[in-house]
C-alpha cells in the first residue's frame, strides 16, 4: 500500500515537472517567436524605408515584401502591403515596356532565376532616360532555396555625372594628345612614363622608344645636360619654373624648346616624378638670332659710319685749317682792295663749308645717341651778347635791322647747356639772315612761368623774309629737307639745320613751333624749362687772367704730318716770338724729346708711323709726366677728346682752330 502511494506521488511529481517544463518551453518559444517577429518587423521596416527599390519573393515567386520605393520606381499605383502574397511570375512581361530593350530585360530575369547565383550592379536602361542598377540575391536556408531578393537603385544622376566626367576626361585626353604643346612625364629617376602625341611629333620619337629611358639622355645636347639635372633636382624640392633648352631630335636636328616644369603627384599627394609642357620655339629663336645678328650688324655699321665721319672730318678739316689759317694770316698783310676782296670771299666760302661739316657731324652724333648735354650755370644775357657779336657783320652787310628783347624777370643764372642753346639760336638767326633780303630780324626771350626752382622761358626768332609755304611746314624738321630746288640753289645749305634744331630742343625736353606764310616772314618759338641756377656760385668763378707776353722765347715741339698745317701753326706762333721745332710723326717726336727739352708739345692725332695717342703714352711713360701736351686734331667728336685725355694729354683743340683760342690755351699752360 505504501509503495503504491509512493509510486503515485512520484508520478505526480513527474507530471508536475513535465507540466512545468512544457510551460517553460512554451514561454521560451513564445519569447523567441516574439523576438523573431520583432527582428522581422525591424528588418521589414528597414527594407520598407530604404531609398532603393526592394522586392522579396518566395520560392514560388509570391511577394513576401515590397517597399514604396519599388512601387514608385516602376509606377505601381497601389500600396506595397496590398501586393503581399501576389504572384510575380508574370511581372517581367507586364513591366518590360518600360525598358529600352524589353526582351533583354525579360530574358535577364529568367536567366537569374534559373541560375540562382548572386549578381550585383547590373545596369538597366529605361525608355524615359533613367538608368537603374539591379542586384539579385537568392535566399538559401539550410541548403534549401527559399526565394530571392531584388534591389533596384536609380543611378541616373550618378551615371550622368560619370558620363560627363568620362567625356571631360576624353576631351582633355584628346586635347593633351593633339595640342601643339608636348607633354612629358618622368618618374623620380627621370625615366619617361608618359608622352603625348605632340611631344612625339616634336621629338621625332615614338612612345615605345621613349618609355623607360632617361629623358635628358635622349634629347638633351651634352652641354645642357647639367642644366636638366639641376631642374630635375629642383622638381624634387617642389619647385616649378620655366626655361629654354636646346635639344636634338631623332633626326639630329637642333631645336629649341620652352619648358614649363612642375612636380608630379599621385592621388595620395606623394610626389612620383615631374611633368613638363614643351613648346617648340625654334622659329622664334632663329628670329632672335637673326635680330641679334642684325643688331650687331647695325652697331658695326654705326661704328663704321662713326669712323667714316671721323675720317671725313679729319680729311676735310685738315685742308680747311690751312685755308682758313693762312687766309686770316694773309689778311694781316698789305693787300690791294682787289686781293682783299678775293681773299675775304675765300674765307667766307671756307666758313660756310665748315658750317656744313659741323651740321653733318652734329646730326650723326644726335642720331647715334652720343650727343651729351651739359647742365651748368650760365648767363642768358651773355649768350645773347655773343650771338650779336657773331652775327653783327652779316646783319650789317645785308642792311637789316636787328632787335633783341630780354625779359628782366628771367633769372640772371639758369642751368642748362649754353653751347647748345647758342647753337639753336644761331641756326635760327642764321636762317633769318639768309632768307631775309630787307626788313628786320628779332630775337625775344620771355618768361612764361616761374617757380622756386625752375623757369619756363620762350625764345622767339622772327623775320620779314621770304617765308615758307604752308605745305612745306609739315616736313620742315625732316633731315635733308629743303622747300624747293631753286631755293637750295640760291641759298645753299644741307637741309639739316632745322632738323638738328628740332632734335636739340627734344633732347632738352622742350617744344618748338613755327608760323610762316610765303613772302610774309617766319616766326619760330621754342619753349624750354630750365632750372634756376645759383648766382653766387657763378659770381665766385673769376675768369683767369691770360698773359701773352710770356710766350716769347718759349720752345714748342710741333708734331704734325701735314705741311700746310705746320705752316699755319708756325706762322701764328711766330707772331708771338715762339720757337718752333717740327716733327712729322710721333716716333720722330719721341726721339727729339729724348734729346731736347721743350716747354710744350702740340700733338696731331692722326699721323703715319706713330700716331699722337701712342706717342703721348710713350712720352708719359718714358720721358715726362708733367710736360704739357696739347692735342691738335681734325676729329671733332667727343669720343676723340676723351681718348686724348685718357692717353695723358692736357687739352684738346679741334681743327680748324681760331688763332685766339690757340694762343689762349698756350698762354694758360706756358704762363
Amino acid at each position: 500500500m505504501e509503495s503504491e502511494k509512493a509510486l503515485i506521488a512520484a508520478l505526480e511529481r513527474e507530471r508536475k515537472a513535465r507540466l512545468d517544463a512544457e510551460k517553460r518551453l512554451e514561454e521560451t518559444i513564445a519569447g523567441r517567436a516574439s523576438e523573431l517577429s520583432c527582428n522581422s518587423d525591424r528588418l521589414s521596416n528597414i527594407i520598407i524605408n530604404m531609398r532603393e527599390g526592394v522586392l522579396v519573393e518566395d520560392e514560388n515567386r509570391l511577394i513576401v515584401l515590397m517597399n514604396e520605393s519599388f512601387c514608385a520606381m516602376f509606377g505601381i499605383p497601389v500600396k506595397p502591403e496590398v501586393l503581399i502574397g501576389a504572384d510575380c511570375s508574370g511581372s517581367a512581361e507586364q513591366s518590360k515596356h518600360l525598358f529600352e530593350d524589353p526582351e533583354v530585360f525579360v530574358s535577364g530575369i529568367n536567366y537569374l532565376l534559373a541560375k540562382r547565383k548572386k549578381v550585383t550592379g547590373e545596369i538597366l536602361r529605361l525608355k524615359d532616360g533613367r538608368t537603374l542598377s539591379r542586384d539579385y540575391n537568392p535566399i538559401i536556408i539550410e541548403g534549401v532555396y527559399r526565394g530571392h531578393f531584388w534591389k533596384y537603385v536609380d543611378i541616373t544622376s550618378r551615371r550622368k555625372y560619370e558620363d560627363a566626367l568620362r567625356r571631360s576626361e576624353e576631351k582633355y585626353r584628346l586635347l593633351i594628345e593633339n595640342i601643339n604643346l608636348g607633354l612629358l612625364e618622368v618618374d623620380m629617376e627621370g625615366k619617361v612614363i608618359y608622352a603625348n602625341q605632340s611631344f612625339c611629333e616634336m621629338s621625332g620619337f615614338k612612345r615605345e622608344e621613349m618609355y623607360g629611358q632617361v629623358g635628358e639622355n635622349i634629347f638633351t645636347v651634352p652641354k645642357n645636360r647639367e642644366l636638366v639635372v639641376q631642374k630635375n633636382e629642383a622638381r624634387k624640392q617642389g619647385i616649378s619654373d620655366a626655361y629654354e633648352l636646346e635639344i636634338t631630335n631623332k633626326k639630329g636636328l637642333r631645336k629649341w624648346w620652352l619648358i614649363s616644369g612642375a612636380p608630379l603627384f599621385n592621388n595620395e599627394g606623394i610626389q612620383v616624378g615631374s611633368t613638363g609642357i614643351h613648346l617648340d620655339i625654334t622659329g622664334r629663336k632663329q628670329l632672335e638670332f637673326t635680330l641679334r645678328e642684325a643688331k650687331q650688324m647695325a652697331e658695326d655699321t654705326a661704328k663704321t659710319k662713326e669712323i667714316f665721319l671721323a675720317n671725313m672730318s679729319h680729311e676735310i678739316r685738315t685742308p680747311m685749317n690751312a685755308i682758313l689759317g693762312l687766309g686770316k694770316q694773309l689778311l694781316k698783310t698789305e693787300l690791294s682792295t682787289y686781293q682783299r676782296s678775293f681773299l675775304e670771299s675765300i674765307t667766307t666760302a671756307a666758313d660756310n663749308l665748315l658750317v656744313i661739316i659741323n651740321d653733318i657731324l652734329d646730326f650723326s652724333k644726335i642720331e647715334s645717341g652720343k650727343l651729351d648735354l651739359e647742365a651748368i650755370d650760365f648767363n642768358l644775357p651773355a649768350v645773347l651778347t655773343q650771338l650779336r657779336n657773331m652775327l653783327s657783320n652779316k646783319i650789317e652787310e645785308k642792311g637789316l635791322k636787328c632787335e633783341m628783347y630780354l625779359d628782366r624777370a628771367i633769372s640772371p643764372v639758369l642751368k642748362g647747356d649754353p653751347h647748345r642753346i647758342n647753337q639753336i639760336l644761331l641756326n635760327l638767326l642764321s636762317n633769318s639772315i639768309k632768307f631775309t633780303d630787307q626788313g628786320s630780324i628779332s630775337l625775344s626771350c620771355s618768361l612764361i612761368e616761374s617757380h622756386a626752382d625752375r623757369q619756363v622761358i620762350e625764345l622767339t626768332v622772327a623775320d620779314t623774309g621770304i617765308g615758307v609755304d604752308k605745305k612745306y611746314l609739315k616736313k620742315i624738321f625732316q633731315k635733308f629737307s629743303q622747300e624747293s630746288v631753286n631755293i637750295a640753289r640760291k641759298y645753299g645749305g644741307t637741309g639739316l639745320g632745322m632738323a638738328i634744331t628740332k632734335q636739340l630742343v627734344d633732347l632738352m625736353d622742350g617744344k618748338i613751333s613755327i608760323e610762316s606764310e610765303k613772302n610774309q616772314g617766319t616766326k619760330v618759338s621754342i619753349r624750354l624749362t630750365l632750372p634756376v641756377g645759383h648766382q653766387q656760385e657763378k659770381a665766385e668763378k673769376p675768369k683767369p687772367l691770360i698773359s701773352h707776353q710770356r710766350l716769347k722765347g718759349k720752345k714748342i715741339l710741333l708734331v704734325e704730318d701735314n705741311k700746310l698745317n705746320r705752316l699755319v701753326a708756325k706762322t701764328i706762333l711766330a707772331h708771338f716770338g715762339i720757337l718752333v721745332t717740327e716733327a712729322v710723326n710721333g716716333e720722330i717726336a719721341v726721339e727729339i724729346l729724348r734729346k731736347e727739352t721743350f716747354d710744350l708739345v702740340l700733338m696731331d692725332m692722326q699721323m703715319p708711323v706713330m700716331d699722337g695717342i701712342d706717342a703721348t703714352m710713350m712720352i708719359r711713360k718714358e720721358i715726362s709726366t708733367t710736360l704739357p701736351i696739347i692735342a691738335l686734331t681734325a676729329h671733332a667728336l667727343k669720343s676723340e677728346e676723351l681718348r686724348c685725355r685718357e692717353a695723358g694729354m692736357n687739352d684738346f683743340i679741334a681743327k680748324p682752330f681760331e688763332e685766339d683760342k690757340l694762343i689762349n690755351v698756350l698762354s694758360m699752360f706756358l704762363s
